[in-house]
């Protein structure tokens, strides 16, 4: 059938195998970074940031890593995070996906 072209198991050769994002380096388990506290100052700042503007540029994100004293990875991750939270809490807005929704067919 022809579906069978669509899966792992087709006898057509593929793109290539698939690659994965080496990390840069494998750490244990009690290597992990600490979670950052943020002190209030540093919260004040980055969600006036975020009222600017939802997403950092890359000059922007250096500049206020500096002036924050923090990672440039530390504020790139807290804006991930407040962006997902946001997206959380405002809930689906499309039409198709409230519609699943009722019927219980989201299983995502």
């Amino acid at each position: 059938p022809a579906w069978v072209f669509c899966t792992r198991y087709s006898d057509r050769p593929s793109s290539g195998p698939r690659s994965r994002k080496m990390k840069r380096k494998e750490k244990k388990a009690d290597e992990k970074r600490p979670r950052t506290a943020f002190t209030p100052e540093q919260l004040h700042r980055l969600k006036l940031e975020f009222d600017v503007g939802k997403y950092l540029t890359e000059e922007r994100r250096q500049a206020l890593a500096k002036e924050l004293a923090l990672n440039e990875s530390q504020i790139k991750i807290w804006f991930q995070n407040k962006r997902a939270k946001m997206k959380k809490v405002s809930g689906p807005k499309n039409p198709l996906a409230l519609q699943l929704m009722a019927e219980g067919l989201n299983n995502h």
